[in-house]
């Protein structure tokens, strides 16, 4: 069925076989309010469980929300959600104007022989290099020191796990954040996570039911899919370049999420100023503050800016901290540094979840952080972030004349990412298309407010080697260089 839209069909044939594919959307995505998962994780669980069946396929056109939420009875908000979730994790792809359709560029593996043998009667897809900014790299630590850590950590396996964690890692997380981030904070304060998204699921399923939570409008690490999933209520918050505007917050939300050290869309660092404002504004109302510290190690050659929580009157703020940047980006184990009202809370909801992270998986990370592996490995990440940077600050003004762009800059912290500002939205998806026939594929956003994208963001700061080397040569083909 998903291959009908390769041939060469009429109009009419197309509506046809898109009637016939809107019809099956909801015969295979059956949805039930008595689901131990919400409406919108089961959605989106069903059109990923399409795509690995070869139902739907790379380049398919499903229906719209509205439509969708009119075929299975639900709200249009619960298929947003749905599909803002399979947007962050690349299975769809929207753009202003047209349908949306499964990523054309999504890498489906092979369920059977029968698809093998499909697959290999097709043309091979080229290889896409994604400059879409991630969190962490594949190799930042080297084989060597972690076949230490593992080695270490096989000889301290507890008898008993401690479902706060192990005390040895949150001693290690404790003193990171005291050299690293200028937070000073008690290793009993500290609960071990699978990630930054379990734990603020942890956090959202520790604070209560039906909670409104703030959230930046601009947010784009798919965070807000967690909010809804732990059955609570996304409240939009606008930010300007220096962070959420603290004059403009809603005040009937029980909590904020915010990134302080990656103000979206274009990642910049709330001022001083507006950190003041907004603790200041937490104290008054009572508000809890869930800082998701993203990213920060590895973006600030200089010392970064403290985390909230480092700050005077910072007694509402949660912290979110994950090791995906400092480790490995497929490495699910973060912490939270809770508050002295939440602590109780988050502890007694970790006990009724249990650990999600080994006990061996946690020795071997303590063991990174106190031996001195994590803090060369960051100094060399910095040297080679700011190789690159010199080597593709010279290509900005090319970049905006080949493209049609108002402005092309580098982000203003130390990462080697180019923002590209488009008056036109039609621009913009013309410099979509020409990258993507050099075989690159970069992020977009709205920084405007208007609701369409105005700017594409190309991150080069944590490719590999190889991968950067191409993607420059694929840079320079487009440039004409």
């Amino acid at each position: 069925m998903g291959s009908i839209m390769r041939y060469d069909l009429d109009d009419y044939e197309v509506q046809f076989y898109s009637n016939i594919l809107y019809q099956l959307v909801s015969m295979f995505f059956p949805v039930s309010r008595n689901a131990s998962l919400s409406l919108p994780a089961q959605i989106a669980a069903q059109i990923r469980t399409a795509v690995a069946e070869g139902t739907l396929r790379p380049g398919d056109t499903i229906a719209s929300t509205r439509e969708l939420a009119t075929q299975l009875g639900v709200s249009r908000g619960t298929v947003v959600s749905a599909f803002d979730q399979l947007i962050s994790e690349g299975y769809l792809d929207t753009t202003q104007g047209a349908p949306t359709r499964i990523h054309p560029e999504l890498r489906v593996p092979k369920q059977s022989i029968q698809q093998r043998q499909r697959a290999s009667n097709e043309a091979s897809t080229p290889a896409v290099l994604s400059l879409v900014p991630t969190s962490g790299i594949d190799g930042m630590i080297r084989p060597a020191a972690w076949h230490r850590a593992w080695r270490e950590a096989s000889y301290c396996v507890p008898k008993q796990a401690d479902p706060q964690g192990e005390p040895k890692l949150r001693t290690a997380i404790a003193e990171h954040l005291r050299v690293a981030r200028g937070l000073h904070v008690a290793p009993e304060a500290v609960i071990v996570t699978g990630g930054t998204r379990e734990g603020l699921l942890l956090t959202l399923m520790s604070i209560g039911n039906s909670v409104r939570v703030g959230v930046e409008t601009s947010e784009s690490s798919g965070l807000r899919s967690v909010i809804a999933l732990a059955g609570h209520a996304t409240v939009p918050c606008q930010c300007d370049d220096e962070g959420v505007l603290v004059s403009q917050l809603p005040c009937d939300i029980d909590a904020l999420l915010i990134t302080p050290a990656h103000v979206p869309p274009f990642g910049g660092v709330m001022t001083v100023r507006r950190r003041v404002e907004l603790l200041e504004w937490a104290s008054a109302t009572g508000t809890l503050l869930i800082e998701d510290d993203f990213n920060t190690e590895l973006r600030y050659r200089t010392a970064p800016q403290p985390t909230l929580s480092a700050l005077p009157n910072s007694g509402n703020v949660l912290t979110l901290g994950t090791f995906t940047t400092l480790l490995h980006k497929q490495l699910s184990a973060g912490y939270i540094v809770t508050t002295p009202d939440t602590f109780s809370s988050v502890q007694e909801t970790r006990e009724v979840l249990g650990m999600p992270v080994s006990t061996v998986t946690q020795h071997a990370i303590a063991h990174l952080l106190t031996d001195g592996t994590v803090r060369k490995s960051t100094k060399a990440f910095h040297t080679r972030l700011a190789k690159r940077r010199r080597q593709v600050t010279p290509l900005l003004e090319r970049i905006a004349e080949a493209s049609g762009a108002s402005n092309a800059t580098m982000s203003n912290t130390s990462s080697a990412d180019i923002i590209v500002e488009f008056s036109h939205q039609r621009d913009l998806q013309r410099f979509r298309e020409q990258l993507k026939r050099v075989g690159c594929v970069c992020a977009t956003g709205d920084s405007t407010g208007a609701g369409e994208d105005c700017f594409a963001l190309l991150s080069f700061s944590t490719l590999s080697d190889q991968d950067f080397d191409a993607a420059t040569r694929s840079l320079a083909e487009f440039l004409g260089c």
